[in-house]
Order: structure tokens, then sequence, then C-alpha cells
């Protein structure tokens, strides 16, 4: 197969001619563009492309892996020739034969390449002025979009040979307001695998409003006492919990390194029966979804937990080959500068019965979270700490005033058995994951949860 030039069966054959196990060629390009305002002004406007390659060799047990730019057959050879002289062995000869790649693509109604960068910023432009219209003490709108287009292709050994262009839109808000002499900040963010369409309803001007709505209500907050309590967790608070305190606890780098608290437990209760915990890269239009992850296997809808039984961890092929699992489309990496690496895609609670409402309404003293903040998270005892940048009493049942500096402390697995509500409704938040220095979109969810006693932490 010729690929851009690139005799792709020559070189993964040489690869294992000269000693390496399983040999792959990662080829990608991304051609984006980037838009800051602050203080009515456009701050900074970019786009550009970055191309480039990246091969893989299993040798051993170990992993070799180097990437270039020089996306030309002689760049490919070069980069062949530094990873096999670390092999030292010779290999067999065998014949690798790819068939036509299989091909996937983000489906999107208007693609930000058919928008030019004046346009995209006149929606970013029009969102700031909305915001300082609100309330006078607004002293800073921050506001960014982004978009990409990323086309990848991989091929390998065993016979992979896939190609998938994944569209991303996002746009996001930080509002800076000013209360007698103290700021308060409310942050809102938006979009997925989805194209211009993203605005068709206004989305942009909702989503500033409700970081213009967070900060007014941060500017109205009481101090809470801390000590341990009923929480409620909105599904406005999206699924930073379980993606933090639990998600990454799941991967399978970590299970099998024995830095997570879930090893060794597939098939033991680890969860209220009320729990189950999903990671699906299938789900249109989400932030970490795509059709093919970036070792080729197909994205697939991976059951974790089931009813509060572990079923599955999230496995790349490496562990998967390793430890005698299948893959489960969780190979991700950066950019062709890195190896994959075990990673989250859109990793949620699924809803349950219980009337949202009513799960509020029962409760005579707590907390209810509608956004988390910033956190730690110990994969190896499940520990973590969160900060909650909105929550409000709950008083008799009902939503009280908002409160200041308040965090919350747990355990993950402790907190997964003891959820005794779980609301029928459903929330998601967007972000970029950090892991080994790289960093991926992933999105999370969850419905309204109750936890009858965990520690808060507050000012008073």
């Amino acid at each position: 197969m010729n690929y851009g030039g690139i005799n792709i069966e020559g070189i993964l054959e040489d690869a294992l001619r000269n000693g390496a196990e399983f040999a792959e060629l990662f080829f990608e390009e991304t051609t984006f563009t980037n838009i800051r305002v602050e203080s009515h002004r456009v701050d900074r406007a970019v786009t550009g492309t970055d191309r480039g390659v990246g091969l893989r060799l299993f040798s051993g047990g170990v992993v070799y892996y180097a990437s270039t730019t020089d996306c030309t057959h002689d760049g490919v050879r070069a980069l062949l020739k530094k990873l096999c002289a670390y092999l030292g062995q010779a290999g067999n000869e065998v014949r690798v034969v790819l068939q036509n790649p299989s091909r996937a693509s983000t489906r999107v109604v208007k693609h930000p390449f058919g928008v030019g960068m004046a346009r995209k910023a006149d929606i970013l432009m029009s969102s700031q002025s909305e915001a300082y219209k609100r309330v006078d003490q607004i002293v800073q709108v921050q506001g960014a979009y982004s978009d990409s287009s990323r086309r990848i292709a991989v091929f390998s050994s065993s016979g992979t040979a896939v190609e998938d262009e994944q569209v991303r839109t996002t746009m996001t808000f930080n509002v800076v307001l000013e209360k007698q002499g103290r700021l308060y900040t409310g942050y809102e963010s938006i979009g997925g695998t989805i194209g211009m369409e993203l605005f068709n309803n206004e989305d942009h001007l909702k989503a500033v409003m409700t970081a213009v709505g967070r900060a007014i209500k941060m500017s109205n907050s009481i101090p809470i006492e801390g000590g341990p309590m009923t929480v409620v967790l909105s599904s406005e608070a999206g699924g930073t919990m379980i993606h933090e305190a639990v998600g990454h606890g799941l991967e399978a780098d970590h299970i099998y390194k024995d830095l997570s608290v879930y090893t060794g437990k597939l098939g033991e209760q680890v969860a209220s029966p009320l729990i189950s915990v999903v990671d699906d890269p299938t789900m249109p239009g989400m932030r970490g979804s795509f059709g093919y992850d970036d070792e080729g296997t197909a994205a697939a809808r991976t059951m974790a937990i089931e009813n509060g039984v572990l079923k599955n961890y999230l496995f790349d092929l490496k562990q998967a080959g390793d430890n005698g699992m299948r893959p489960t489309a969780n190979g991700r990496r950066e950019s062709f500068r890195f190896p994959p690496i075990p990673r989250m895609t859109n990793t949620l609670i699924l809803s349950g019965r219980d009337d949202p409402a009513s799960i509020i309404a029962e409760v005579d003293a707590g907390l209810l979270v509608f956004k988390m903040g910033g956190g730690e998270v110990n994969t190896v005892t499940g520990d973590f700490v969160f900060e909650i940048t909105e929550g409000h009493l709950i008083e008799h049942g009902k939503t009280g005033p908002p409160v200041e500096g308040a965090i919350m402390l747990g355990n993950g697995p402790a907190v997964l058995r003891e959820i005794d509500r779980v609301g029928s409704d459903m929330g998601y938040g967007i972000g970029t994951c950090g892991k080994d220095n790289q960093g991926v979109p992933v999105a999370d969810g969850q419905p309204t949860l109750r936890i009858p006693r965990i520690v808060v932490g507050g000012k008073k």
C-alpha cells in the first residue's frame, strides 16, 4: 500500500525483520483556529496546521517510539533506522498485507473551515458584549473559541488500516465581577465533535449568561461551616467527580502498575447497585467521541461498572495484549509526537429512576453542588479533594443561598458505594484531560446524585 508516497507494508515488514514483534505507523494532520478575546478586543487569533508521523515498535515487552514532521518515505525510513538500532536482534520474514483503509469522520452540518476567522471572532465578541451589558460590576470577560479538524491514519503489522477525521468546536467564557473590593468569577464552556451549528440556537449567548449568573451568585455567597453532611451533586455539575475520582483508576496502565484502588477487583461489588459507569466514544457530538482511537481500534461503548459490579478496565493495545484482554478503544495520544496510552473518552454514570427535585426535597440540611472546580486525586487510594465553584445550602428540602470557599473531601470507591439516590436526568461537562504530559479532549456526565454523608470543608 502506498500512502502519501510511503510504502507502508515495506516499512512494517522491515521493522519485523529487524526484531520488532509489532509495528505501527500513525499519521496525523490537524488544522486549527484559536481566537481569544478580552476587554472588548481580540487578544489572540491564530490558525495553522500541524502534521507528522509516529512509528511505534514492541519488542521484548518494551515500547519504542519516535516521531517526525518529515512525512516523506525518507523521513519514515529514518525513523525506522533510529528505532531498529535499539532492537539489536534479527526478526522474522513476515509479509504484511493491508486492505484499503476503513474510514470514519465526524458528521457536521457546517464545517468550521467554511467560515472565516472574522465571523468566528464576531460570534465571540458579541457574546462578550452581552455579558458586559448584564451588570455594571463586571470588570473582565475572557472568551475563547477553538476549532480543529484532526485527520489520522493508522497502519499496523497486525493488519490495521484506518482513517478518521475528527472535527471539534468549542467556546469558553470566564467572567470576573467586582463587589465591595472582592473579585468573583464564573466559568462556562460549550462544544464537542460538532461544526458551526454549535451556534445555531445561540448556545454561546446562553453559555456566557450562565457564566455571568454564576459570578453574580458567588458575589452573594456566605461562608459555610465545614464538617460531614449530605451532599447532592446536581446533573449540572457534569461528571468531574466520576472522571477524576473513579475514571483514572479504571485506566489499565494504572491497574497493572498496581497504582489503582481497583486493581484485582474485576467481578467484585465496588459501588452501590444503583451505579453503572460507562466510557463511550460513540456518542454523537460529544467532545471525547471519535470513529477510531489513536491505535485504529473502532470506537465502542465499554461498561466499566454495571449495577455496582466492576466489569472491565479501559485498555489500549499494549495493556490489553500484555494481560490477555481485548482493547476497548481507549488508546489515545495528544498528537503524533506521543505514544498512545489508556485514556478516558466520554465517561459517565448512567441515569437512574429518581426524580431530581425529589432528591433535593428529601434533604433537610446539606449542600447542593452545581459546579465542581479543580482538585487532586490519589488513584492508589481513591482519596480526592475538589473545589466547589458553585454550591448552595439545602434548607428544609429547598435550595438556599450560595456558599463560598467550599471543598469536598472523600474517597471515590466509598462515595460510589454510599450513593443512595440516582436521578433520571443527565448533565455533561467538557474539558481536556491531562495525563503523562499529554492532553486529550474528553467529556463526562452524571445524573443528580445524593451522597448521604461526606466531608465538606468551609471558611466558617
